[in-house]
């Protein structure tokens, strides 16, 4: 099958490693987006907010003292 001067089995042909690795990368994308994954974010988004809030806490103890 012909489209213009276009092979359409050979430009699927040719596309078809690229379109292969977009649709690993989505499938990769979704399964980091649930389950443990996202429990792991959480989990570090939670230590995060402590450190915060101790540096805050030194910081103001710092200014204190000046």
């Amino acid at each position: 099958m012909n489209v213009g001067n276009v092979n359409l089995v050979e430009l699927l042909l040719n596309w078809f490693p690229m379109l292969l690795i977009f649709g690993v990368w989505v499938v990769f994308l979704r399964k980091m987006q649930g389950g443990q994954y996202a429990n792991q974010q959480k989990k570090h988004l939670e230590v995060q907010m402590r450190q915060a809030d101790a540096l805050e806490r030194i910081a103001a103890a710092l200014e204190k003292r000046v």
